[in-house]
């Protein structure tokens, strides 16, 4: 899964720069695998969480889209923050490199929600059409 991550985030954040830091080693060997692995999660908690926390066993009332979308919001800032606290907690250097990669796990954070949201919303009681009623 390293080589996904590295790929992945080599990718997206190429489109915005084409220079690579100085440290880019620390972000191929350490910080794209880590950062990766730990907004899938959070992503993946945030789901279950709406869905199946809040929307079947508390019943809270939050199965609107808008809810949804706070939700969705929720996520990508928490994966601004992860690329942000975990590069800087592991000695990456603050650049535009380090900027980029933060827009960059944000659009990550958000699409594995989203994705995580079509795989998982069938199976709550309350929410199961949302954010949008389809055969997903």
């Amino acid at each position: 899964m390293q080589t996904f991550f590295t790929s992945l985030y080599s990718a997206f954040i190429s489109i915005f720069q084409s220079q690579r830091p100085a440290d880019y080693g620390l972000y191929k060997t350490d910080l794209f695998s880590l950062v990766g692995w730990s907004t899938l999660g959070v992503s993946l908690l945030l789901v279950l969480t709406f869905y199946y926390l809040f929307n079947s066993a508390l019943r809270t009332g939050m199965f609107r889209s808008t809810h949804w979308v706070l939700t969705l919001a929720l996520a990508a800032g928490l994966g601004t923050f992860l690329a942000n606290s975990l590069s800087k907690s592991h000695g990456a250097e603050v650049s535009s490199y380090l900027g980029y990669f933060m827009v960059v796990n944000m659009i990550v954070a958000a699409l594995w929600f989203f994705i995580f949201s079509i795989l998982l919303k069938r199976w709550s009681t309350y929410a199961r059409t949302t954010p949008f009623v389809g055969p997903f």
